[in-house]
């Protein structure tokens, strides 16, 4: 059963079924360095963090992601430097990427405006043991199993003390990750465009509605994003989302101090695979070093 469903994966994979290729993230608003690369280094602060995400984890063989970021201004504040890690498994599939990550900052009367650029390195691998077929000595892959591409994104992103609105264009060059034979795999372009504002009823409460839009440049495939995030006394988030195409998303926040911040995501998807795959869980750890010693932003939507 378990090379059943992971040559399904494969195949989904393989024929990019207007779907989007991009991990999913459902703490997205609190680490936008893994949509955007214009981000980089907008918290005024150095940050290192992880996120590891587990999806549908009924189903063998789901997506299992996991990623490392550290981005942070430099001594002169228009410039923003990263760069992240990211891992993923779906089934038989394996990748794995390492990107640096550039921002160039302008101040404007009442924010920052950024644009920002990041280049990477991807490396797939697909384990043809644990695929299955129909038919005895057919196979998708042939040839070498392993394979690597360059890959370039980029985006802009302007930002105030309680405002923000961004976009990105993921693999700009539609890098070819998998080329043997009939059998091609390549990446498409996907849009992000989003927003989100904070509005402070109290002292002891904030609230920050955000949307986010997906879809890909190539392809009638799109997705919206509607989330709504409470911060209580300054130390405790609590947040719900609707996915369309998906489901609904819960989310717990704890900030342990003003530099550590512990995240906790609960996916339940209404779509066919979600509901059989049950839920999904995501964890995110942050920690912000004042390096420059400037006054750190507001965490109340960064």
């Amino acid at each position: 059963m378990n090379r059943v469903v992971n040559i399904v994966f494969l195949l989904l994979f393989v024929a990019s079924l207007k779907a989007q290729q991009d991990p999913q993230y459902s703490q997205y608003m609190f680490n936008q360095l893994v949509i955007n690369p214009a981000y980089t280094g907008s918290k005024e602060a150095l940050t290192v963090g992880l996120s590891n995400r587990n999806q549908w984890v009924s189903m063998p063989g789901a997506p299992k992601t996991v990623s490392l970021f550290i981005h942070g201004p430099l001594k002169s504040k228009k410039i923003g430097w990263g760069g992240h890690l990211i891992s993923e498994s779906i089934g038989p599939v394996k990748w794995s990427g390492i990107y640096g990550d550039f921002a160039y900052r302008i101040v404007l009367p009442k924010g920052k405006l950024s644009f920002g650029l990041s280049a990477g390195i991807l490396g797939y691998a697909f384990d043809v043991s644990q695929m299955k077929y129909k038919e005895a000595g057919e196979s998708i892959i042939n040839g070498p199993t392993n394979s690597g591409a360059l890959d370039f994104n980029t985006g802009f992103y302007y930002y105030t003390g309680s405002f923000y609105i961004g976009g990105s264009l993921t693999h700009l060059n539609k890098a070819k990750v998998y080329n043997q034979g009939t059998t091609s795999i390549q990446l498409r372009p996907h849009c992000f465009i989003y927003m989100g504002k904070a509005w402070e009823l109290n002292e002891n409460l904030v609230f920050n509605p955000s949307v986010m839009l997906k879809t890909l440049t190539e392809g009638d495939y799109s997705a919206l994003d509607l989330n709504v995030n409470f911060l209580i006394r300054n130390r405790l988030w609590l947040g719900l989302s609707a996915r369309q195409k998906y489901g609904m998303v819960f989310l717990i926040q704890y900030l342990v101090n003003d530099k550590f911040k512990i995240g906790y995501s609960y996916d339940k998807g209404a779509n066919r695979i979600g509901t059989a795959g049950h839920a999904t869980h995501e964890i995110m750890l942050s920690y912000d070093f004042n390096v420059f010693k400037p006054k750190m932003l507001s965490p109340r939507f960064l």
